[in-house]
């Protein structure tokens, strides 16, 4: 990815990224210092309201309320734009319980503290990903820099969403399988069912694959975490969960369907919430997208493992009912397999950050410039199928567990 050579391109490669860095931690924390909860104009924090009111249902220990609409309106009052509206919480009851420690500091200090914990998801991811990276000879910073400049990441470690712990899931799991630590892959990618649609994404994956360690990795986190919510929140919190979610998933395509980009949200919001023709194509792509996906893991099992999970992730993208924007940083582990086989990668990767900040225009439009991006990237990846086993494409040489 770099080009050029001397110890002043060197420099700059080193110098520059953490300048930009620097200025974006003085910017969050200014914004941050300069909130004040009182005033109706000083907002702060993107999405992060949701989880802070949930977590703050979670800390007061009333957990029969974390779904209650009206509970979640008041904790989030004063902290969103919509005067009288609400961002609604459709995460688990564990996750709802780590968001709770996160509310002892306060709103403002919680938010902050929030938006370094996702900057170090994502260099977290990059570290994980850091043997697939090496052929670019750039460092850390300045990778973290270029996974930033994509805006679906950027606004989703900013505006207080988690994007960045979904890529360092993905990430790590990829990692470990390739190191042949296959059940704690499993285990690692069994945390993300925090964001359920993305969890069970891999289970009839690795059956596909007959990777039954890992599995039982998967398993193993499941049911923790399944007893974990049941220990906090009853026996009956899946039904309360999954009634909420229902009746959530319909008023959210008219409060947020400009943002979708996976196959049946973006054709929902595209035709109409309860489109029988949107349903159609858009659960009828998404399941061409899982099988093509599925044959891979069948065709790989145990070797090309960012490949396997790269595209587990991108499926992730895809197929969930109401996958947002911000979710479309999802790509990015699967375009490091094929970068390394693009002739000219720093052009191409370039096109790629200015084409990500379409998303700008989604107002304008009425819908999510993201969506047929990033749909159209990954119908790429798939017809175009893993790159030659290159070192740089292979990764790391597996290690025994």
């Amino acid at each position: 990815m770099t080009s050029g050579s001397g110890d002043g391109y060197s420099w700059r490669l080193r110098v520059y990224p953490l300048a930009i860095l620097t200025a974006l931690a003085l910017a969050l924390l200014l914004a941050t210092v300069r909130y004040d909860v009182d005033d109706p104009a000083s907002r702060l924090g993107g999405d992060y309201p949701t989880f802070y009111g949930a977590g703050a249902i979670a800390a007061s220990g009333e957990w029969d309320q974390l779904y209650d609409a009206g509970r979640q309106q008041q904790e989030q009052a004063g902290l969103i734009n919509d005067e009288g509206g609400y961002l609604y919480f459709a995460y688990p009851p564990f996750a709802a319980a780590v968001y709770g420690l996160l509310t002892h500091l306060g709103y403002r200090w919680a938010f902050l503290l929030h938006t370094v914990l996702m900057a170090l998801a994502l260099a977290g991811a990059i570290a994980a990903l850091q043997p697939w990276l090496r052929w670019t000879r750039l460092q850390k910073p300045a990778l973290l820099v270029i996974a930033l400049a994509f805006y679906p990441v950027f606004a989703g470690v900013v505006g207080g969403q988690n994007v960045a712990l979904s890529l360092l899931l993905f990430s790590a799991a990829a990692r470990l399988d390739h190191d042949d630590r296959a059940f704690l892959a499993g285990l690692v990618a069994a945390l993300l069912l925090y964001k359920p649609q993305f969890g069970v994404v891999v289970l009839p994956l690795l059956l596909v694959a007959r990777r039954w360690r890992a599995l039982a990795g998967w398993a193993t986190g499941a049911i923790t975490l399944f007893v974990v919510s049941t220990l906090l929140m009853g026996g009956s919190w899946l039904g309360d969960w999954w009634g909420q979610a229902g009746d959530f998933s319909s008023l959210n395509v008219v409060a947020n369907g400009p943002n979708f980009i996976s196959f049946p949200g973006f054709l929902a919001n595209s035709l109409g919430a309860g489109s029988r023709l949107a349903e159609t194509i858009g659960y009828g792509l998404a399941l061409l997208v899982a099988l093509a996906v599925a044959r891979e893991w069948w065709r790989f099992p145990h070797d090309a493992a960012l490949w396997r999970w790269g595209l587990a992730a991108a499926a992730a993208m895809a197929v969930a009912p109401q996958t947002l924007f911000y979710d479309g940083g999802l790509l990015l582990p699967a375009l490091v397999v094929v970068a390394t086989s693009w002739r000219r990668v720093a052009p191409v990767v370039a096109a790629l950050i200015a084409v990500s900040w379409l998303q700008l225009g989604k107002e304008t439009l009425g819908w999510s410039p993201l969506g047929p991006i990033g749909l159209a990237a990954l119908a790429y990846l798939l017809l175009r199928g893993r790159p030659g086993t290159s070192n740089a494409a292979a990764g790391p040489a597996p290690q025994s567990s």
